[in-house]
């Protein structure tokens, strides 16, 4: 069956989601998530485009882009194939990085920008990973609502900003409350959910809940968490089962798991 064309416009603004293929992280470290950033920012320099939102995730990138004039497609794939480049260099592999196809929708409404920002913004939040989404850096919250963050200057704040105030910094202070008093709501482009979601009984929301209950499984198997460096079967189901029933990061779970490296845990996440 052949694909449906992609829906595109010109001088338009897109909400795109990227994955991981096959669900895999596509950031093992910080280190990659600034080359993610820097890739974004060279490319923003050749090809003029706005970058009003965007928002790293461990196994999904959510960016809102308006192509001022440009083909987005190209865009999406020049950011693709030199970050695919640096990860497959880095850490080794070979092979795609990400589905072959991006998700996009045009965001044309001003009331939908809105809500697609702060649903981009909030997604750490819904995810378990923060508790306010001025927690999270790697999202561009930080920079739209005027504090210190990872790359200030990529992010044009006045697009999102106009639509509160002329004044920025009244802006800022209502569009940090906007955010915050966010709420999901239906109809907007999503990333396809996992098997396991926070209405799942075995969900895991925190840290603290995943230290509790690695502490409990470890003690009903009469087991010490040094256990976890020498029993390589117990290591990989409980590194695994985090993974699935949680948004704990790489490095949180192998710090969980007796102080194992980033690359350690995504070994064997896809063993």
């Amino acid at each position: 069956m052949s694909r449906l064309a992609r829906v595109k416009g010109e001088f338009e603004s897109y909400h795109i989601i990227q994955r991981g293929n096959e669900r895999k992280p596509i950031f093992l470290s910080d280190e990659d998530r600034i080359r993610f950033l820097e890739t974004l920012e060279r490319m923003k320099q050749k090809y003029n485009f706005i970058v009003e939102a965007y928002c790293l995730m461990d196994n999904h990138i959510h960016l809102l882009i308006n192509d001022n004039g440009n083909d987005i497609s190209k865009i999406i794939k020049s950011i693709n194939v030199s970050y695919v480049s640096y990860f497959n260099k880095t850490y080794k592999r070979v092979g795609h990085l990400f589905q072959d196809r991006f998700k996009s929708e045009i965001v044309s409404d001003n009331r939908y920008h809105l809500v697609v920002s702060a649903y981009i913004h909030n997604n750490p939040v819904q995810a378990g990973m923060v508790k306010l989404p001025e927690e999270y850096q790697w999202s561009s919250f930080n920079a739209i609502i005027g504090r210190k963050t990872n790359k200030p200057d990529l992010v044009d704040r006045k697009r999102i900003l106009s639509l509160f105030s002329d004044d920025l910094q009244l802006a800022a202070r209502e569009y940090y409350d906007y955010v915050n008093q966010y709420e999901p709501k239906k109809g907007i482009l999503d990333i396809e959910e996992d098997q396991f979601t926070k209405s799942d009984p075995d969900y895991i929301i925190s840290y603290e809940e995943a230290e509790r209950m690695l502490y409990n499984e470890l003690k009903k198997r009469g087991k010490a968490i040094i256990a976890l460096k020498s029993d390589r079967e117990l290591r990989q189901e409980i590194v695994k089962t985090m993974r699935q029933n949680s948004s704990l990061t790489l490095k949180e779970i192998g710090r969980l798991c007796g102080g194992l490296s980033q690359a350690m845990v995504w070994k064997i996440l896809n063993q």
